[in-house]
């Protein structure tokens, strides 16, 4: 299923303190668990048995590519706010993260904060 930005616009707004190699900032944009809420992800009791083997694959323009545990997004498991960022320090994202940057507080090092976000996928693991 594909999204386009109007129905991202549609979500609430977001906004997380993060420090992106010592450097804090606020970013603010949607969580991306309302965005794989949009397209049907297992969340709360529906989240268990076979639906744990499955992973949010972010890719970005140039094919670099994260994952995530589904379970990361959902707050009966995590209260991490991961967010899918459009605006840093109140300004639009800068050209080498735009249009879009996964925002992950908390983790120690920013790897999975990907730019430049071109799909966001729910796999299961053995795909």
């Amino acid at each position: 299923m594909s999204l386009d930005a109007s129905e991202l616009a549609k979500l609430p707004v977001t906004e997380v303190d993060a420090s992106d190699h010592q450097t804090k900032h606020r970013y603010s944009g949607v969580l991306v668990r309302d965005i794989l809420g949009l397209v049907g992800a297992p969340f709360g009791e529906a989240l268990r048995g076979k639906a744990l083997s499955l992973v949010v694959r972010i890719t970005a323009n140039d094919n670099y590519t994260v994952v995530f545990a589904l379970a990361e997004f959902d707050p009966g498991f995590s209260d991490r706010l991961i967010i899918l960022a459009d605006h840093q320090d109140g300004q639009p994202l800068p050209d080498n993260a735009a249009p879009f940057r996964v925002v992950v507080p908390g983790d120690s090092h920013p790897a999975r904060w990907i730019r430049q976000v071109k799909s966001i996928e729910v796999i299961p693991l053995n795909q």
